[in-house]
């Protein structure tokens, strides 16, 4: 231990007696609490050099600032307005200023995902994704599909299922096959289930994330590319994947030229 920390220690040892002193400023002669402090002239020294110091006499003992003594001694002293009381670091030179407040730790943001603000938004992400995916059709010669108001219709059930179990599967949630959403058994199924936050983190909206997955996967990118479909229906549906995140279950219905459809279930439970 370096001698200047033993100063220090001895000091600190003196700070009972000294803190009296504090409350008493100016003047020749201060009465406090019936106590009578006289300024004495005595001469300090700290590691044999002299400093200047008021001193006060009381009751035959003198008495220095406590501020005072930590600027001359090189230790820190200030208030703690936060928990009402003087406090003395040893160990730290002197600024007569308590530190500041760390700032508490703010939360990790993030960017509220878009959401579709009414049903007409939602509708135009769904003719955006049949859009998209006759846009892929063209670029294969393939002739364009037509939407069906019964596929639409049998894809929000798909959709709305999905989201309400959190079960994501060509499955339904009872555990039937997904063509048994509509009397006709010839339909094809492209789903997608797409976390908003990505959708964020992409920049990207739910159409063009969704046609771009589905036409990078070969079973998926059949069942949109594929000449003997001629009707469409594109069901969407908020609810949360299995992390808990919030996300898109998409579902795109296909039928079969020459078939119809007479009727469609309602969304199955578990």
């Amino acid at each position: 231990m370096n001698e200047s920390k033993n100063v220090r220690k001895n000091v600190s040892m003196m700070f009972t007696g000294m803190v009296i002193g504090a409350a008493l400023t100016g003047g020749s002669i201060a009465v406090a609490a019936g106590i009578t402090a006289e300024p004495t002239w005595q001469p300090i020294f700290v590691d044999g050099q002299q400093v200047e110091m008021q001193a006060y006499n009381i009751a035959g003992h003198n008495y220095v600032k406590l501020r005072d003594m930590g600027k001359a001694v090189g230790f820190e002293v200030y208030w703690d307005s936060v928990n009402g009381c003087v406090q003395v670091e040893s160990n730290k030179p002197y600024t007569g200023e308590a530190p500041a407040k760390a700032e508490p730790d703010k939360p990790e943001s993030h960017p509220e995902p878009a959401v579709p603000a009414n049903d007409a938004d939602v509708d135009a992400m769904k003719q955006d994704i049949v859009d998209r995916t006759n846009a892929l059709r063209k670029e294969n010669g393939i002739a364009a599909l037509t939407t069906s108001d019964k596929l639409m219709q049998a894809a929000q059930v798909r959709a709305d299922e999905m989201a309400a179990s959190g079960a994501y599967s060509h499955t339904r949630p009872d555990g039937r096959k997904y063509t048994t959403v509509t009397d006709c058994k010839y339909v094809g199924e492209n789903i997608c289930q797409m976390p908003l936050i990505y959708l964020v983190q992409q920049k990207a909206t739910l159409p063009e994330r969704a046609v771009l997955l589905w036409s990078n996967s070969d079973g998926h990118r059949k069942n949109m590319t594929n000449a003997d479909y001629g009707e469409i229906g594109v069901g969407l549906a908020k609810g949360r994947d299995e992390n808990g995140l919030d996300c898109w279950y998409c579902v795109q219905l296909f039928l079969c030229d020459g078939y119809t459809i007479g009727w469609v279930d309602t969304p199955a439970v578990k």
